[in-house]
C-alpha cells in the first residue's frame, strides 16, 4: 500500500499549499468600502458590446440610476449583428450623458474588444477612464468609492473583482475550482504588493487615470492581447503607476455566460495562454496529472474498505482542507457555497471544459474569441499577459 501513502499526502501537500494562497489572498484583497471625493473630475465610462442584446439594456439601467453629472457614457457597438446597436440608440435618447459609436470593421491586427475601446478612449473627455464590459450591474456610488480609494491610495488604477450571478449549472460547477485556478495562476495575493511584477485588472470594472494609460502607451499596448483585461493592470504597473485590486461583490454583478454553448466558447480562448501545438499538449497532461492529484483524497475515501486506516483519515484531512478552501474562496468572491462543497465534481467538469478547449486549439490550430478567429502565433506575438 505503499502507493496509497504516496497518493495521499501528495493530495494533502498540494491543498495546504492552496490553502495557505487562499488565505494570503484573502487577507490582501480586501472588499471596496464606501467613500465620497470632494472634487469630482469627469469619468469616461467605456462599454464595448457585441451582440449583447438580451442583457445589454437591464445592465445599463443600473448604470444611469447613478445620476452623478461628472460621468460620461460611452457605448461601443463593435459589429454587432443583433439588437444592442439600436438598443443604445435607444438609452441614449433617455440621457444626455450617453454618446453611442458603431464600428462597422475591424482592422487588422487588432482583437475587437480592444479596439472597440481604444475607439471609446479617442472620443472620451474624462480625466478617468472606467473600461467595463457591457453586460455588467453596477450600483449607484460604486465608481465614487473607487475614486475615493484611488485617492487614498495614490492609485492610477482601480479594479473590482465582481459577483457572478445566474449562469448555467457548468459554469457554476466550475466556478469554485477555476476561482482557485485565477488566483495561484495569476497570483492575487501579490496584486496590491507595488514590489511585485504582477497586476491585476477585470473586465468587469478597470478604473484608469486618463494620464497613467496614456503614459503607458495607451490600449494599442494590448492590441492582440486575448486577456486585456488583465493587461491594463500590467502596463499601468510596468510603466511606474500604481494600481489596486478590491472585491465589490455586493455593489458589482455580471451574467457572465447565459447558456452552457456560451461559456464553452468562451473558455476556447483561454487555450491561447498555453503556446503552440507542443505545449499545449504539455499543458493538457499536466493539467490531468494535478487535477488527479487534487481528486486523490476523495478517490482513497471513497476506497476506504481496501486501504490502511491511517491513509483512509490523512485522505479525511485532506478533503476536509480541500473543502475548506474552496468555501473560503467562494465566500470572499461571491460565488455560491452550495457549488463550492462539490469539490470532486468541480475538479471533473474543470477537467473536461479545459481538456475541451486545450485539445480544440491544438486541432484548429488557433482560438476563437468574440466571433474572430486567432491563430497561435498571432494570439502569442502581442502577447503582454503570461502565467
Amino acid at each position: 500500500m505503499t502507493w496509497a501513502w504516496i497518493i495521499t499526502i501528495c493530495g494533502l501537500c498540494l491543498w495546504t499549499a492552496l490553502a495557505s494562497l487562499i488565505a494570503m489572498t484573502c487577507r490582501r484583497v480586501r472588499s471596496l468600502q464606501p467613500g465620497t471625493v470632494d472634487h469630482h473630475q469627469l469619468v469616461s465610462v467605456i462599454c464595448p458590446a457585441r451582440n449583447e442584446a438580451d442583457e445589454l439594456e437591464s445592465a445599463m439601467r443600473t448604470r444611469l440610476r447613478d445620476a452623478a453629472p461628472w460621468l460620461e457614457f460611452i457605448l461601443v457597438n463593435d459589429r454587432s449583428t443583433d439588437e444592442t446597436g439600436p438598443i443604445m440608440d435607444r438609452l441614449a435618447l433617455e440621457d444626455a450623458r450617453i454618446r453611442v459609436l458603431h464600428l462597422e470593421e475591424l482592422p487588422e491586427g487588432w482583437l475587437g474588444k480592444v479596439h472597440a475601446q481604444q475607439q471609446g478612449i479617442e472620443i472620451a473627455r474624462g480625466d478617468w477612464y472606467l473600461l467595463s464590459d457591457a453586460d455588467v450591474q453596477v450600483d449607484p456610488g460604486l465608481i465614487e468609492s473607487a475614486l475615493c480609494w484611488a485617492q487614498e491610495e495614490q492609485a492610477d488604477h482601480v479594479a473590482l473583482i465582481p459577483r457572478i450571478i445566474r449562469g448555467p449549472v457548468l459554469l457554476k460547477s466550475c466556478l469554485p475550482v477555476m476561482m482557485l485556478v485565477l488566483m495561484t495562476a495569476l497570483r492575487l495575493w501579490r496584486a496590491n504588493d507595488d514590489r511585485s511584477d504582477r497586476a491585476m485588472g477585470v473586465g468587469a470594472f478597470n478604473l484608469v487615470r486618463r494620464a497613467a494609460l496614456e503614459h503607458a502607451g495607451g490600449m494599442e499596448q494590448l492590441r492582440m492581447e486575448i486577456a486585456d483585461d488583465v493587461g491594463v493592470g500590467m502596463i499601468i504597473h510596468e510603466s511606474g503607476g500604481r494600481s489596486r485590486l478590491a472585491v465589490a461583490k455586493d455593489r458589482l454583478r455580471v451574467h457572465w455566460y447565459r447558456s452552457t454553448r456560451d461559456f464553452l466558447q468562451g473558455m476556447e480562448k483561454g487555450a491561447a495562454k498555453g503556446g503552440g501545438r507542443i505545449q499545449l499538449i504539455l499543458l493538457s497532461i499536466l493539467i490531468l496529472v494535478l487535477v488527479l492529484a487534487l481528486l486523490s483524497s476523495f478517490t482513497l475515501l471513497a476506497l476506504w474498505s481496501v486501504v490502511p486506516l491511517p491513509v483512509s483519515l490523512i485522505a479525511l484531512v485532506s478533503a476536509l482542507v480541500a473543502t475548506a478552501t474552496t468555501l473560503t474562496a467562494s465566500h470572499r468572491f461571491g460565488l455560491p457555497a452550495a457549488w463550492a462543497c462539490l469539490v470532486p465534481l468541480g475538479l471533473l467538469s474543470t477537467l473536461l471544459v479545459s481538456q475541451r478547449s486545450l485539445w480544440l486549439a491544438i486541432l484548429r490550430g488557433g482560438v476563437r474569441w468574440r466571433g474572430d478567429q486567432h491563430n497561435l502565433t498571432s494570439a502569442r506575438a502581442g502577447e503582454r499577459v503570461r502565467l
